[in-house]
């Protein structure tokens, strides 16, 4: 009954059969129910800091109660705070999808322990998704994969990251092996996968738009910052490799 846009379908392919899973911000509920429906996760737990939000979802599960799929039994719906109204090790997968790269950081580093506690992390970034990709390695978390996906006129990123097996002193410990934040690898890094042909070359294509308008915004300036004119000549170099798969 539910039928998944081609970017929840892609974060749904990685829930394996036989996982719980917790959505977080799961606003109309469509991926946990679909999951539900199909067999893939046992239980599912739709979570949102909306109230009116989390009623969507609930109409949904109950028109499919009405329409035959009663998946109600399977679901539990619970409002609060990003991993907050979960219980520590409560499901094996957690999805948080359609934020901001910083937010989805502020929710997975809020409590280290409870994040700790979850097996796997697919996560959608609807920005910030370079800072995200540096906040994770530096924490410790495992990309085990960059993915590419188009929605509209739209490439969405999602990544699927495993979380280290312990904290220090209570918090994350902080890698020191690592590409500088400002890393163009970190924007588009050399291991990243689509299904649909070309579309890791249109997005390449599309970040170097991009840094070359800011390099050219950056030089038109009045207080031109020859430091920002260098990174963003480094992006547009590394970008334009990428393109033409000179990596």
């Amino acid at each position: 009954m539910v039928k998944l846009s081609d970017r929840l379908q892609l974060i749904a392919d990685h829930i394996e059969k036989g996982e719980t899973m917790a959505d977080i911000g799961t606003d109309h509920g469509f991926l946990p129910l679909y999951l539900v429906e199909n067999g893939i996760s046992p239980k599912a737990i739709l979570c949102d800091i909306s109230g009116p939000s989390l009623n969507k979802a609930r109409a949904l599960a109950e028109e499919m109660a009405s329409a035959g799929v009663d998946v109600k039994a399977r679901v539990d719906f619970r409002e609060g705070n990003g991993l907050a109204v979960l219980d520590d090790g409560e499901v094996d997968a957690v999805v948080i999808a359609g934020m901001g790269g910083v937010l989805i950081t502020e929710i997975l580093g809020g409590e280290p322990d409870r994040t700790l506690g979850i097996g796997k992390y697919i996560v959608q970034p609807r920005n910030n998704a370079a800072f995200l990709r540096f906040w994770l390695a530096s924490r410790g978390f495992a990309t085990e994969k960059n993915l590419l996906v188009r929605e509209g006129n739209h490439i969405c990123e999602v990544i699927v990251a495993i979380p280290p097996k312990r904290l220090e002193n209570g918090d994350f410990a902080l890698s020191e092996a690592l590409a500088p934040e400002d890393d163009p690898r970190w924007d588009m890094p050399e291991a990243l996968y689509a299904e649909e042909p070309g579309l890791v070359g249109a997005f390449a294509a599309l970040k170097l738009r991009q840094a070359e308008k800011r390099r050219n915004g950056l030089r038109q300036g009045r207080n031109t910052d020859v430091v920002q004119i260098r990174k963003a000549e480094a992006h547009i170099d590394y970008f334009r490799r990428y393109l033409n798969d000179e990596l």
